[in-house]
């Protein structure tokens, strides 16, 4: 336990492992956690591995692993249900979903934390009230109020006006640009960086835009980072409202969806789409996962 000695006090500290009641809590919590990790990877193990069984063998008798495991034909199964289902045209449709909804969020939320933080305009106080009392509004109340409003955009009812955002990505990107917590992320964000960065800026003739993308955003690195993962990931893996406006544009959510009711693809192919799908999320937890677990510590910059 000696690797212990430099890390910080937690529930068990240094001094605890060394005594016999301290290692029974260590070895009871690494048992809890060991079993946990285990019955959260096995469901995704068995899809991979039935992914690459034929049909037959799947319906035959249960078997974890398939039959024949050679490099040959992990990658034939891999080309072969890619060209049965056909995702690329998905894969594009998600992506730009994905990308249109990080850059509406980094741009609308950071202006909004911007002006609660740095300009303060009259009545920003209760704009910042507005902001936090909108977060305990549970969604579903604004579930049917926004479809009207993706009806008619920019109204809440029929009036015979309004442009339809419907089999469009617009619904999508702006609910990206309206959440809340990321405002008062970027705003706890600015709220820690000095006025003089601002004043200094507006000195040398720089503009408000000027100093919220030249300064501003470079300096809320950490949040625009954390932003970024979680966008990226909640974007990726929408399902409900991409079912609810779209129709046309289709995204891999719904195509994975829509599998299921086709009768004329096999069971194996099925779960290599699920497995298709489950890769771009995979990617993002694995070279940003100390980014996703240290989010939490997210609430200012050093400036």
């Amino acid at each position: 336990m000696k690797k212990f000695d430099t890390k910080q006090t937690g529930v068990l500290s240094s001094s605890d492992l060394k005594s016999w009641k301290g290692l029974t809590i260590y070895w009871i919590f690494f048992t809890i956690l060991c079993i946990s990790a285990l019955c959260s990877l096995i469901p995704a193990i068995w899809t991979i591995c039935t992914s690459f069984k034929d049909t037959q063998e799947i319906y035959a008798a249960f078997s974890f692993f398939p039959s024949e495991m050679s490099w040959d034909r992990f990658v034939g199964r891999i080309t072969e249900s890619w060209g049965y289902l056909q995702l690329g045209r998905s894969f594009v449709n998600t992506i730009v979903l994905s990308l249109g909804s990080l850059v509406v969020r980094i741009v609308v939320c950071g202006f909004g934390g911007y002006v609660l933080s740095k300009l303060k305009p009259r009545g920003s106080k209760l704009l910042f009230t507005l902001v936090v009392w909108t977060m305990m509004m549970p969604g579903q109340i604004r579930m049917v109020p926004n479809y009207i409003t993706y009806l008619h955009f920019p109204f809440a009812f029929d009036w015979g006006m309004g442009v339809s955002l419907l089999d469009t990505y617009w619904p999508m990107w702006l609910g990206a640009g309206g959440d809340c917590f990321a405002v008062l992320l970027f705003k706890n964000a600015f709220d820690a960086l000095s006025n003089s960065y601002v004043e200094a800026a507006k000195l040398d003739g720089c503009s408000n835009y000027g100093v919220f993308f030249r300064i501003m955003l470079p300096l809320a690195m950490p949040v625009i980072i954390y932003q970024s993962i979680g966008v990226l990931s909640a974007a990726w893996s929408d399902f409900f409202t991409p079912l609810l406006v779209l129709d046309k544009n289709s995204v891999v959510p719904l195509e994975v969806y829509r599998m299921q009711g086709d009768s004329s693809i096999q069971m194996n192919t099925y779960f290599m789409g699920l497995v298709f799908a489950s890769i771009p999320p995979f990617i993002i937890f694995l070279f940003f996962q100390k980014r996703i677990l240290g989010g939490i510590n997210i609430g200012g910059v050093k400036g």
